[in-house]
């Protein structure tokens, strides 16, 4: 059993996780898809006080004798969670930037060599010029 102080953190710190989490994303500072799994754990946080009996018992049908540590367990498994989620997002966006760095270094390459097609115009018509084949053009001499 859960003492009162305890309980009345635990909803508390539920109520300014869920606070903070719902500001955040309002805010745009916090992408919808990131603050799932935070507002889920704030929920948990804000719930778990007020069902502190029943995790007591859940805790006690799993073979736990201590019920807290049934909180710690469901705590361990929710940062495990969104360590997930973050890893996957990590690994896409890596795989992006390795993308996107390949395609601007091939528009780079391109813009060089369209920056050095007018030089090479010119280049080719002073040669075109200068040989002797090159078509003779009446002028005024």
């Amino acid at each position: 059993m859960i003492d009162p102080r305890s309980r009345l953190l635990l909803f508390l710190l539920g109520l300014a996780v869920l606070i903070l989490v719902v500001n955040l994303v309002r805010q745009r500072q916090l992408q919808e898809r990131y603050a799932l799994l935070w507002l889920l754990a704030g929920l948990v946080l804000t719930l778990a006080p007020l069902f502190s009996n029943v995790l007591d018992r859940i805790a006690y049908a799993l073979g736990i004798e201590y019920p807290p540590a049934l909180l710690l367990l469901l705590a361990i498994i929710g940062l495990m969670l969104i360590i997930f989620q973050l890893s996957l997002a990590l690994s896409h966006n890596s795989d992006q930037l390795k993308v996107l760095s390949q395609e601007l270094g091939l528009l780079r390459q391109q813009l060089d060599a369209l920056a050095q097609a007018p030089d090479q115009d010119a280049v080719r018509r002073a040669e075109d010029a200068t040989s002797p084949d090159a078509p003779k053009q009446e002028g005024h001499d």
